[in-house]
C-alpha cells in the first residue's frame, strides 16, 4: 500500500493511492487495485466506493488530458527552503503542456454542483504555492492548476486555477515575509 503521511479520510487515502497504482490510461485491474487500497486502509468494505471514485478520477478531463500528452507523472514531490520555512508537497499529477506544466489535485471531498466553486475557493492558495514552488524549481512556467471533484454528482467535476504573474506573486509575497 501507498501511505505517504496524507491528512486526509482513509477513503480520500485509499483513492489517491488507487491513482498512485492504477494505469491512468486504461484504469486495467481497478477493481483489485480499489480493493487493495481499502483494505490498506481499513476501509474494505467500502471497495465499491473506492473504486466509483477512482474511476470518475480517471474518466475526468484532467486525467485523460495528462494522459494524452503522454508526458506526464504522479506523486511528483516539491520543496522549497525560504531562507528556514520549507514549503513542501506531493502534486499528485503533474503533466506537460506547451504552455507549461499542469498540475492536477485530486479532492475526494462531499461536494454539490452548487458548492464546487466555493470549495475550489478554499485551495486556491494551495495551488498557488504548488506552482510557485514548481516554477522556481524547473524555471519552467506553470500554466493552470486542476482541481478534480471525484464525489461531484454525475461524475468528477473539474476545476482549473489559472496561473498568472499577478496570482504568483501571493505566495511569493507570503513565503519571503514569512522567512524574514
Amino acid at each position: 500500500a501507498w501511505r505517504r503521511g496524507r491528512a486526509g479520510t482513509a477513503i480520500g487515502r485509499a483513492v489517491h493511492s488507487a491513482l498512485q497504482t492504477v494505469d491512468l490510461a486504461t484504469g486495467d485491474d481497478l477493481s483489485a487495485v480499489a480493493a487493495a487500497q481499502a483494505a490498506a486502509e481499513g476501509v474494505a468494505d467500502r471497495t465499491s466506493e473506492v473504486e466509483r471514485l477512482t474511476r470518475a478520477a480517471l474518466d475526468s478531463v484532467a486525467v485523460r488530458n495528462a494522459v494524452a500528452t503522454d508526458r506526464y507523472w504522479r506523486e511528483v514531490y516539491v520543496a522549497k527552503d525560504f531562507d528556514g520555512l520549507i514549503v513542501d508537497g506531493f502534486i499528485d499529477l503533474l503533466y506537460d503542456t506547451p504552455d507549461g506544466y499542469v498540475v492536477v489535485d485530486y479532492k475526494t471531498d462531499s461536494v454539490g454542483a452548487h458548492n464546487v466553486d466555493d470549495v475550489l475557493a478554499r485551495y486556491r492558495p494551495q495551488a498557488l504555492a504548488y506552482a510557485f514552488v514548481l516554477s522556481e524549481q524547473l524555471e519552467r512556467p506553470v500554466a493552470r492548476c486542476e482541481f478534480v471533484f471525484v464525489s461531484a454528482p454525475g461524475g468528477a467535476a473539474t476545476r482549473a486555477v489559472e496561473v498568472s504573474a499577478d496570482a504568483l506573486a501571493e505566495p511569493r509575497g507570503l513565503m519571503t515575509g514569512a522567512a524574514e
